[in-house]
């Protein structure tokens, strides 16, 4: 249901969401944007949120493992994920988690970390602030130099707000 209201959100306020990024081309429809618009009550939801819901934290949209993120000036895939994690990498692969949230007005958040673990054992702990209005991005790396299964966790304090898998094959 939240993500439903996220992307409500997006649609609805999307001249304020992407005032932060600029040059951005067109993307691709996001999934349920071919048809009618949302429900009013759904907006209305979403515009409470994005206006009064500072207290309530940021929304996290997108935990995405990838292995390149656009840091070219200027480029239409500014700040964006281009090279998506989805098949195992290389032992020692420097893998970023990309987070796309939503924020409130007036939102700014100290307790958002990301965890790396490997077989369920924390390596590397990162804290990132998370601050803005609508729609906003980040991402931070991490050396996956163990073979086996690695998990990003994003957390706010001790909530875990979601997560991505990575497989580390010897290669």
């Amino acid at each position: 249901m939240f993500l439903r209201l996220a992307v409500a959100a997006v649609l609805v306020v999307g001249s304020f969401a992407l005032a932060q990024d600029p040059a951005q081309p067109a993307a691709a429809p996001l999934p349920g944007s071919s048809g009618p618009p949302p429900k009013p009550e759904v907006i209305k939801e979403v515009v409470d949120y994005l206006e009064n819901g500072k207290d309530r934290g940021p929304a996290l949209l997108d935990v995405i493992p990838c292995t390149k993120v656009d840091n070219t000036k200027g480029s239409p895939t500014q700040f964006q994920c281009i090279e998506v994690v989805s098949k195992p990498v290389a032992k020692n692969t420097t893998v970023f988690a990309w987070l796309q949230w939503y924020c409130p007005k007036d939102g700014k958040y100290e307790d958002v970390s990301i965890q790396f673990l490997h077989e369920g054992q924390v390596r590397n702990t990162v804290d990132v602030p998370v601050s803005g209005f609508g729609r906003t991005r980040g991402w931070r790396g991490a050396n996956f130099n163990k073979v086996g299964k690695w998990t990003i966790k994003v957390m706010r304090g001790d909530k875990e707000l979601g997560s991505a898998t990575v497989d580390v094959a010897a290669q």
